[in-house]
């Protein structure tokens, strides 16, 4: 794997990882009937917790796949192709957080708890940076 394979791979296992400790959260504590400032202060825990353990997994991975490859694992200059997939990515992400952000404000205008509706935003935020890591597993494997 190169390095923005593994990249897309680490971003995809922190966005798991974040996404399924809230799913918990809520739905053990019933966190939609919650205020939505203490959800919402929950919801920057956890994006913080996310920039975190992308940092140091990056960091970890690249120093264990360094030394079992015995060369350093670097990320490549970016050509046409990573551009290409970059984009198309993106786009795919953009469009999960758009059919997302829709189903949101479908819920709060039905009169959904506004709690549910920070959690649903926080999911589709993650839905959509999970579109956009496996797009990019996907295409560098097929491309």
């Amino acid at each position: 794997m190169t390095f923005k394979e593994w990249n897309a791979a680490i971003m995809l296992t922190g966005q798991a990882l974040i996404t399924g400790w809230l799913v918990l959260d809520a739905v053990s504590t019933q966190g939609w009937d919650a205020p939505v400032s203490a959800v919402s202060g929950k919801m920057l825990w956890a994006l913080l917790a996310s920039v975190a353990f992308n940092i140091v997994a990056t960091i970890v991975v690249t120093i264990v796949v360094s030394v079992v490859r015995r060369e350093a694992l670097k990320d490549e200059r970016a050509d046409e192709r990573d551009d290409a997939i970059a984009a198309r990515s993106m786009r795919n992400g953009y469009i999960v957080l758009s059919i997302g952000g829709g189903l949101i404000l479908a819920l709060l205008a039905l009169g959904g708890p506004p709690a549910l509706g920070a959690y649903a935003l926080f999911a589709a935020l993650m839905l959509g940076g999970a579109a956009d890591s496996v797009s990019k597993l996907i295409y560098y494997r097929i491309g």
